[in-house]
């Protein structure tokens, strides 16, 4: 589990990770914490050892019918420092455990020092982009596939309802995708669609993620029930399979030849977050749930970069197979995330916006997650930290606007992407 000492081991690193991101992570004050936490603790154990020592002097006297109401009364005075001094500890105990668990990751050395956008670094990028204007939501509306106004009127703002043909495509998207996966070597996976967040906490960063989250279980603190099991553990809907899958193995320890663990996690994913006010308030690129198939690698510390190559090669070789014209970009220092060492956002071309978005983002996580959650393997009987890694197979939704505006004919039906002829069974959505 992630400790103090784990980020005094790493302090360094980890300072010079901070600066890069111009991060307000207060660093200094959890290591100024945790220096006045071990001073006062070893103070406390002081105190506690003369109590013992003034317990048993009393208890002796009494014995001996000596009056020891000098002692006792210095012995009252003793335990209330204690008291305070218990109380204390527990107030900085409680931030220490706060900040050490929402630590930055320590950057990769390839990862660009700057801020979003100018720092972000585009390595290549595939296809040609059409040249047409087409909103997604005109030809989706059109064709009676797309019903946003009943959503808004049934759920509120930024759902959907999929109908006809449009679901039928977005499953095709999905099994497309595990099918793809699947002959690469990984393993379905079809998680609770629910995390404790004991568990989140060791997967996000929850003092910048939480907030993002719908939690599905009643707060502790206002958990007057008996009969409802989760409450002893607040539950949040996941934002995303990798969480879940993270989680799924922790607290294990790995032989050396069970690694690699390759999965492909297919969830819906709920998230509240709308982006910037007046951005991306149309349609169903941006919305609170959608569908995916995410990737994600346990792996060796040595073999992280040949995975996560691999990882990215896998989104290459589906968005082209898919026809839909991309471009990878490198996120610099103050744009990857927090808990992770460098990230590669896949962004496929949108011709209703003349732009390339995200569609995907290929992460390694290195130690960050498996600290937290105390996932390790042996490594020639030295016990090592797995290394996590990440990557969209496919987010559906995204994906099917990507889909729509650059396969929409003229006559406003839509061509089926080849590959996924085989799953729709047709050819023109009309």
């Amino acid at each position: 589990m992630i400790t103090t000492k784990y980020v005094r081991d790493h302090i360094d690193d980890i300072r010079m990770s901070v600066m890069k991101r111009k991060s307000s992570f207060p660093l200094e004050e959890l290591l100024s914490l945790d220096e006045k936490w071990r001073m006062e603790k070893t103070e406390l154990q002081e105190l506690q050892s003369k109590r013992n020592s003034e317990s048993l002097k009393i208890s002796e006297m009494k014995k001996k019918n000596k009056d020891a109401s000098k002692q006792i009364k210095m012995l009252g005075e003793l335990k209330a420092q204690i008291e305070e001094r218990e109380e204390e500890l527990k107030k900085k105990e409680k931030r220490i455990d706060e900040l050490v668990w929402s630590v930055p990751n320590i950057l990769d050395k390839s990862v660009p020092v700057g801020q979003p956008p100018e720092g972000n670094k585009i390595i290549r990028t595939w296809g040609r982009p059409v040249d047409k204007v087409v909103s997604h939501v005109d030809v989706l509306t059109k064709l009676g596939l797309l019903d946003m106004e009943r959503a808004a009127k049934t759920a509120g703002s930024r759902f959907y309802f999929l109908r006809g043909d449009l679901v039928l495509l977005e499953q095709s998207l999905l099994r497309y995708a595990l099918d793809f996966l699947a002959q690469r070597g990984y393993t379905a996976i079809l998680p609770p669609f629910m995390l404790k967040r004991s568990y989140y906490r060791g997967v996000a960063p929850m003092a910048n993620f939480e907030e993002a989250l719908y939690m599905a279980g009643e707060p502790k603190e206002a958990a007057g029930r008996k009969d409802i099991e989760h409450v002893e553990d607040e539950l949040y809907m996941i934002a995303t399979a990798e969480h879940a899958i993270a989680a799924m193995h922790s607290g294990e320890l790995f032989s050396g030849s069970q690694l690699p663990i390759k999965y492909a996690g297919l969830s819906p994913c709920f998230r509240r977050e709308a982006g910037a006010h007046g951005k991306d308030t149309k349609g169903i690129f941006r919305v609170h749930q959608f569908d995916k198939v995410e990737q994600f690698i346990f792996c060796k510390e040595e073999e992280q970069e040949k995975y996560f190559e691999e990882l990215l090669s896998n989104s290459e070789q589906i968005m082209q197979s898919l026809g839909i014209p991309y471009r990878l970009v490198m996120l610099c220092s103050g744009d990857t995330g927090h808990q992770m060492t460098k990230t590669i956002d896949i962004e496929g071309y949108f011709p209703g916006q003349k732009d390339y978005r995200e569609l995907g983002s290929c992460s390694s996580a290195g130690e960050w997650q498996s600290v937290r959650l105390d996932m390790r393997y042996d490594h020639k009987g030295e016990r090592r930290y797995v290394i996590t890694l990440n990557n969209t197979g496919i987010s559906a939704e995204r994906m099917l606007v990507c889909i729509v505006e650059n396969y929409t004919n003229p006559d406003g039906t839509i061509t089926v992407p080849k590959a996924l002829v085989p799953y729709m069974g047709k050819t023109i959505i009309k």
